[in-house]
């Protein structure tokens, strides 16, 4: 009696092997795809929190949803993202919790911002530096981010840019291939 093969050398199996590995592929770059371009569709910034001063509530790895918002309507309690006092343009920004309002030299508006860990409050920051409050938070998500961030590890980014630009081509070519025979 002989055996029907079962094993990969199947040519129909392999197949449909190949085919559920694409249909996975395909589902995680849309994921990944949806994670990085659908916030901003509805007006939200996604920003990987980089250090514990805002534990336990926001964790290094947990990706941060900011929403802008006009300074006149935060609250004490909020949870802001500025732009640190004295620091210099295109830097990380911080996110913290707003402790309360001061006025500047000049009698303007400034706001006073500490970590949840942190045992005293940040410089005070103009209301100018506010660049939003946060709408959500999603656990763990910023993790790749965050290993990225160490300078020895830079070269994660664009390696795995790369590698799913290049599997993508990759699944583009084979399906007009099909297509043709």
């Amino acid at each position: 009696m002989r055996h029907a093969k079962t094993s990969l050398h199947n040519p129909l199996v392999s197949r449909k092997v190949l085919q559920q590995f694409h249909l996975a592929a395909a589902c995680i770059l849309v994921t990944l795809a949806a994670l990085v371009a659908g916030p901003a569709l509805v007006g939200l910034r996604p920003l990987t929190v980089l250090t514990s001063s805002m534990e336990p509530g926001l964790s290094p790895g947990d990706v941060v949803l900011v929403r802008s918002v006009d300074p006149e309507d935060v609250q004490v309690g909020d949870v802001l993202t500025f732009q640190p006092a004295g620091s210099a343009p295109g830097s990380l920004p911080v996110t913290h919790r707003l402790a309360g309002f001061s006025s500047g030299p000049d009698g303007s508006q400034q706001l006073v911002l500490r970590g949840d860990a942190n045992p005293l409050p940040d410089p005070a920051v103009p209301a100018s530096a506010l660049q939003g409050r946060v709408a959500a938070t999603i656990p763990y998500l910023g993790y790749p981010d965050l290993l990225a961030q160490r300078a020895e590890l830079g070269w994660i980014r664009p390696l795995l840019g790369t590698a799913l630009f290049g599997y993508a081509a990759l699944l583009f070519f084979q399906h007009l291939r099909q297509r043709r025979s």
